[in-house]
């Protein structure tokens, strides 16, 4: 009987078009994926790299649940939905039979359709070098092992548990809604993997939270270098093996389970339609005789209408799985909404803004599954409860029974968007932060997460009565929805005019909400709300009644259902779509240019192959600015006139001046009050959707042309005038940096001389666009060019500046440099600021802020100014506290500080998180201001970063680095040793361990997953060597010679190089001269160590014992460590350091005690430094107190490969 069964399966599979439609998408959109390379792909990462295989599989078997939903849990509920019972129960057929042959007749063709993946994998490798989308050089290999060890292990497993667990759902229930409920759920489960992903680096958390895989060969592969990731297959060991073991032994016993409880019997039986015979005669006592006038027009139609899609709602609401599925969903928003954002372990404060930005992350594809769900079950209600046999003889309408379904569906939308208005404000309550930016929510929930909810309804809708059949729209519903979304987040396509639902992007600020991205928003959901309209329309052209369902019957219907009324309505509602839409068009391809990727990256090309030549042209040197802005914040506009004075430090004439204007509306530049003649030198072609534009789209580069060149030595004068305005709105996010509230611009000057930044950067496209391969220039540290140019610009100089500001009367104007004067003019606000000795960039802000000012007395007083959002002001005292005591300190250690002020201002999230200027710092609105610290032992990362941004005005604007390699380690290498060394004043030594570690732990989990060899501190080249690295090895390099002497070698080396005017300018050889030059003979294996090598230790404490020695409160403690330390050579082999005799802390540590500040201080017995060889060492010592805890070099000051071998508890 099991044969006859699965043959019968297979055979009705195989006449079922939906097997071969699943199997075509899954091929084509796999095919088109990798010939297109349309991955997430790491540099140099092949596009079929068993890592990307293996990526691809987890990633595609869970959108298919949606195909094993269909596929496995169809045949079972056909039978109960089709009646077969009677059919069934008259044949001698068993229960295995019956079970495993359709269970394996069904799960024959889920192999089928997911063979399209390793299939179209394949033939994207070879379509994509034959049609020219991508080089050959972007594949590996094509080895079958590749393809087969990804599919058996990712695959294969996920659908065998997603087929086990729908056919187990459903044999078990009777009820297809538990299909809904089990997939949602698990896509939950992948969502809170992500999160975890994103929020801790627990690896058996993040990889076993995930069902399908996915987030485990992300955690993997973002600590694989592309070599091992395009040679080696995906490691199926340790947690991810034991991912697949859990999770496919889960499948195994469901499918057990569901065997042993399923019942032949049972599941055939249930209540047997009856008919309602009445056997009693109903006797008439009297005759009645009733005039009766029934209309079913007008009234009863509306009352009609209201009554059933009260109906419909109502079975939706009343849905046990429903409110499972509902309540799941907001159980998981919660969680995810309470857990926040971090920063060093702590929370942020649940602001709103932040929490809707959670609720945009993942969210919305959730509130779309349950609606396609539901459409399906509301469309199809009919059928499953027979009453499609009768309503073609019932009096209502076609647009009552079908407005009816729609509108309980709408409704449903409505009611789904105020799932994140409830949600947070339930964590917001429980949470004790009640600044619940109510007019936010509302204006959020209501104005742009509610009709995207209604968009998708329409969507929904459309897709459910046309293609009429449950099962494959919502496999085809959810494909296209997805396909849309992959588009729009690759930058594939993202022309929001072609995108169903979709809108330009926008941010969430406290300081300025949606601000003016809020009318493109609604005009673009206005947009889409209308072309719903015209969906709706077509729903109720194809919308099947009765048993009317084959397309071609309803097409048939199409003629008569399209009526004059139907027409006029259509005629009304197109007309307001294209009204719309041409106003969206005008203002995203007319007034505004749109481009897509593509065209982006044909651009760069034309650029580099039209202005590489005039990247030789020598430039001038800024030495004054003498800037009148003024910000127009309510308009979003900026007028400049600035006075430019530049020098001539080459040796060659200047002749011409390339500029680069791309982020102004417009300028001019004169000498002399002439304008400078100037030519266009870059034409590009109009973009394919900007039809009405001219053909040539003039670049915004200029080439001026000097009546008489700027001879070497001599200076001009440049009268620069500037302007922004937007006309209209953009395809995306516009004007970010000139908003109503929070302006962040750079002066409004246009850039000079060509940009390399500006280049085609991946190597395979530059070689399709006949450009040469592109690397990392690296300019050695005796580069006379190199050292006669500043880091920040071939064209920055030792400068003045004298900015006047003015902006709208509610708001303050920040500059960097001294604030002369502030008046009110006109109902505006004016700044005058100025500073010698000033240093690039340049930046001016605006916003309405709140200030928090107080004084520092050193050799001169200094204005210590906080300007912040009113309502961030949790962490204002830490602020401020990192500055008065950074300016104390760092005056005494380094030298004076040359300025009168230092100011820190808020800035939205379009900013960068931190910035640090002269005389000017920055944070984000979502760095630091909200950091919610509940007790006194969590890291005061605001303190300590603080500090550090105030120590750039000494390493940074005092000190220059130059532009040769590893120069950066002066201003992010002093600055982070400087704050190490307010952390220690506030802390103490002894408490120093975490903060040290969280300095190196970068350095140490990235340097092993690096694609080029590591480079020594001293020719630093990456952010993570010039930062953590370097600010750990000259900490602790003053552990080993002293506070004193080392600040003495960096306050000389400061003085040597502060505020030079003129070359040579300070690179990392210089630093380092001046380090050896005061380091004694005794330290210089260290210097050279940490500088010149590349110097790794492994430490280790291998035993320790205590015991006491009889006198009070003595113990005698006996450590044994093993030492040692490699070098690692230029190919990245280690190289042991035999003869070492290094200086290494050993430590024994009581029990941590409370000071009164409420943190937990370290209690150290014992610590001593040792000079250790390489080996093993017995280490004895007798302490007073009870030893808890012993280390060797316990606070971490040596760059150790396992640092948490080091220590070990009694």
């Amino acid at each position: 009987m099991f044969r006859k069964i699965f043959i019968f399966e297979v055979q009705n599979r195989l006449r079922r078009p939906a097997v071969y439609l699943y199997f075509a998408a899954a091929l084509a959109f796999t095919i088109t994926t990798f010939a297109t390379g349309s991955l997430p792909l790491g540099d140099k990462e092949h596009i079929n790299a068993p890592f990307v295989l293996a990526l691809w599989c987890a990633g595609i078997t869970m959108f298919m649940m949606l195909v094993s939903s269909s596929i496995m849990g169809e045949p079972l509920y056909r039978d109960i939905e089709n009646n077969t019972k009677d059919y069934y129960l008259t044949y001698p057929i068993t229960k295995a039979g019956y079970f495993w042959g359709r269970y394996l007749g069904s799960f024959v063709f889920m192999l089928f359709i997911a063979s399209a993946i390793i299939i179209g994998a394949y033939l994207g490798t070879k379509l994509g070098p034959a049609m020219g989308w991508k080089d050959a050089k972007e594949y590996g290999p094509n080895k079958l092992i590749y393809y087969l060890q990804p599919f058996l292990v990712m695959a294969l497993p996920n659908l065998f548990f997603t087929s086990s667990l729908f056919f187990g759902l459903v044999a078990l229930t009777r009820n297809v809604k538990v299909i809904y409920a089990g997939g949602i759920l698990l896509f939950l489960g992948y969502f809170v993997s992500v999160f975890f992903l994103q929020h801790t680096n627990n690896a058996t958390v993040i990889i076993n939270a995930d069902p399908f895989g996915l987030s485990a060969v992300r955690f993997v592969s973002n600590i694989t270098t592309s070599v091992d990731k395009n040679t080696t297959l995906f490691p199926v060991t340790g947690a991810f093996l034991a991912n697949r073991l859990i999770w496919t032994g889960v499948g195994v016993a469901i499918l057990i389970f569901t065997y042993v409880r399923f019942s032949f019997e049972r599941f055939f039986g249930g209540r047997r339609d009856r008919a309602a015979i009445d056997d009693v005669v109903s006797k008439t006592k009297r005759a009645l005789t009733i005039n009766s006038n029934v209309s079913f027009t007008g009234s009863y139609n509306r009352k009609t209408l209201f009554n059933l899609a009260r109906v419909e709602l109502t079975n939706i609401i009343r849905d046990n799985y429903f409110w499972i599925i509902l309540l799941a969903g907001m159980a998981f928003l919660g969680f995810v909404f309470w857990l926040g954002e971090t920063d060093y372990g702590v929370a942020y404060f649940p602001r709103t803004v932040l929490l809707m930005a959670i609720f945009n992350d993942v969210f919305p594809f959730f509130i779309f599954f349950i609606i396609i769900f539901y459409t399906g079950e509301t469309l199809h209600r009919d059928k499953i409860t027979r009453y499609a046999f009768i309503n073609d003889s019932l009096p209502p309408p076609n647009w009552v029974l079908n407005g009816s379904k729609l509108i309980a569906l709408l409704v449903l939308g409505f009611g789904l968007s105020l799932v994140p208005l409830l949600t947070g404000l339930v964590v917001q309550t429980i949470k004790g932060f009640h600044q619940y930016n109510l007019s936010f929510f509302l204006m959020y929930v209501f104005t742009v997460v509610m009709p995207r909810f209604l968009e998708m309804v329409i969507f929904a809708y459309v897709v459910h009565v046309v293609i009429n059949n449950k099962f494959v729209a919502h496999g085809v519903g959810v494909a296209i929805w997805v396909a849309v979304f992959f588009l729009n987040t690759t930058g594939i396509f993202n022309y929001n005019l072609l995108i169903y639902s979709y809108t330009p992007w926008y941010g969430l600020s406290d300081m300025d909400g949606i601000g003016h991205m809020q009318a493109p928003v609604y005009w673009f959901n206005l947009y889409w709300l209308l072309f719903g309209g015209l969906l709706i329309i077509v729903s109720a052209l194809f919308y099947y009644r009765g048993v009317t369902s084959s397309f071609k019957e309803r097409l048939q219907l199409v003629g008569q259902r399209f009526d004059t009324k139907t027409k006029l309505f259509t005629f009304i509602l197109a007309a307001a779509f294209l009204t719309v839409g041409a106003y969206n068009y005008y203002n995203v391809s007319y007034l505004n240019n749109f481009l897509t990727k593509g065209e982006n990256d044909d651009r760069a090309v034309v650029y580099e192959k039209t202005l590489k030549k005039y990247a030789g042209l020598p430039l001038p040197k800024v030495t004054r600015i003498k800037m009148f802005a003024d910000i127009y914040p309510d308009k979003q506009e900026e007028n400049v006139k600035a006075f430019v004075t530049v020098f001539n430090r080459t040796d060659k004439p200047i002749e011409k001046l390339l500029l680069d204007g791309d982020d102004l509306t417009g300028y001019s530049v004169k000498t002399n009050g002439k304008p400078v003649p100037f030519t266009y030198p870059l034409l590009y072609k109009r973009g394919m959707f900007n039809w009405f534009r001219p053909k040539q789209d003039t670049a915004e580069f200029r080439l001026y042309q000097f009546e008489k060149p700027l001879a070497p030595g001599d200076s001009a004068v440049f009268e620069i005038n500037s302007y922004i305005r937007h006309k209209g709105f953009e395809n995306g996010l516009y004007s970010k940096n000139l908003l109503h509230n929070g302006t962040f611009f750079n002066g409004g000057l246009p850039g000079m001389g060509y940009d390399e930044d500006d280049e085609l950067g991946s190597n395979y496209e530059r070689k399709k666009n006949g450009l040469p391969e592109k690397h990392e220039e690296e300019v050695a540290q005796n580069d006379p060019v190199g050292i006669s140019n500043l880091n920040s610009g071939k064209s920055a100089d030792l400068s003045s500046v004298d900015i006047t500001v003015s902006t709208s009367g509610d708001q303050v104007a920040v500059a960097p440099g001294e604030l002369q004067k502030h008046w009110q003019q006109n109902g505006r606000n004016y700044y005058h600021y100025t500073r010698d000795n000033f240093y690039a960039p340049l930046a001016i802000l605006s916003a309405r802020y709140a200030n928090r000012h107080e004084t520092v007395q050193l050799d001169h007083e200094v204005n210590v100014d906080i300007y912040y959002h009113p309502a961030h002001n949790a962490n204002i005292n830490r602020m401020m506290a990192a500055y008065k005591d950074g300016l104390q300190y760092f005056s005494k250690a380094f030298g004076p500080y040359p300025f009168n002020d230092i100011r820190l201002a808020e800035t939205t999230d379009f900013g960068p998180r931190d910035a640090s200027l002269t005389t000017l710092d920055t944070y984000a609105e979502r760095y630091a201001w909200n950091a919610n610290f509940q007790n006194a032992d969590q890291y005061d990362f605001v303190y300590f970063n603080t500090s550090r941004q105030l120590a750039q005005q000494w390493w940074r604007y005092q000190v220059t680095p130059n532009a040769t390699v590893g120069s950066l380690v002066i201003p992010e290498g002093l600055a982070s040793y400087s704050a190490l060394l307010l952390a220690e004043k506030k802390y103490g030594k002894d408490n120093m361990k975490w903060i040290l570690y969280g300095q190196i732990d970068f350095y140490t989990f990235i340097r092993h997953r690096l694609e080029e060899k590591e480079h020594p501190l001293i020719k630093a080249n990456q952010w993570f060597l010039w930062g953590g690295k370097a600010g750990l090895v000259l900490y602790t390099l003053k552990d080993l010679m002293g506070e004193d002497s080392l600040n003495s070698a960096l306050r000389e080396f400061k003085n040597a190089y502060a505020f030079k005017s003129k070359p040579p300018y300070a690179g990392s050889a210089d630093l380092y001269r001046y380090l050896q030059k005061h380091v004694p003979d005794s330290l210089q294996y260290y210097l050279t160590d940490t500088w010149q090598k590349i110097t790794l230790y492994d430490n280790k404490l291998t035993d320790l014992r205590s015991v006491p020695t009889g006198n009070k409160n003595e113990y005698r403690v006996t450590l044994t460590v093993n030492v040692d330390k490699v070098w690692i050579d230029k190919k990245g082999n280690d190289v042991e350091a035999k003869n070492m005799n290094d200086y290494i802390d050993i430590g024994v540590f009581g029990a941590n005690i409370t000071n009164k500040e409420g943190r937990s201080v370290t209690n150290p017995l014992y610590i001593k430094r040792h000079k250790l060889t390489a080996g093993k060492h017995i280490i004895t010592m007798i302490v007073k107190g009870k030893p808890v805890n012993a280390g060797i070099d316990p606070y971490n000051k040596l760059i150790d490969r396992l640092m948490g071998d080091n220590s070990k508890d009694f």
